[in-house]
């Protein structure tokens, strides 16, 4: 009786912290927002795009030792690759512990919502509401008048 009531208590303690868990998670993925100044089919765009923007607004260009592939859009090194485990080639999208202000080139088909087979320039990535996010958007929109935010799950979960 006694193992009944506390395996009982055990599950409601565990039912309670996940119905507490912050409204932007969602089993293994949460919510992110990422301020996009260019979307474009061509990698060259994107990179010389990525250049200026981390040059202009004096923003740390992060590209994660990542390159254009043909088959995954882009693709860790194959060094990097084999020590994480993964098969080459191999691409995980941005978004998972990284939020800030940064210039990125991510894959658009990594992020869900996102239309397929664009190179996407990010300038920063968490919550939208973000004071910094929120001034690097303003300072970016004097330059890149179409930039915005757009919403999306990434995945958090284990990568092996």
């Amino acid at each position: 009786m006694i193992r009944y009531v506390l395996m009982t208590l055990f599950f409601l303690a565990v039912m309670v912290s996940v119905k507490s868990q912050d409204a932007d998670t969602t089993e293994m993925f949460v919510k992110k927002d990422f301020l996009i100044i260019l979307s474009t089919k061509t990698y060259q765009s994107a990179f010389a795009t990525a250049k200026k923007a981390s040059a202009k607004y004096n923003i740390e260009l992060r590209l994660r030792g990542l390159s254009e592939n043909k088959q995954t859009g882009l693709t860790f090194t194959k060094e990097d690759c084999e020590n994480e485990g993964w098969e080459y080639p191999a691409y995980v999208a941005r978004g998972r512990w990284d939020d800030g202000v940064y210039v990125s080139i991510e894959y658009s088909d990594a992020y869900r919502g996102f239309s397929p087979g664009y190179y996407i320039v990010i300038v920063a990535s968490g919550k939208r509401n973000n004071k910094e996010l929120k001034d690097t958007y303003r300072k970016i929109k004097r330059t890149y008048k179409t930039a915005y935010f757009k919403t999306s799950e990434v995945y958090i979960g284990c990568m092996h």
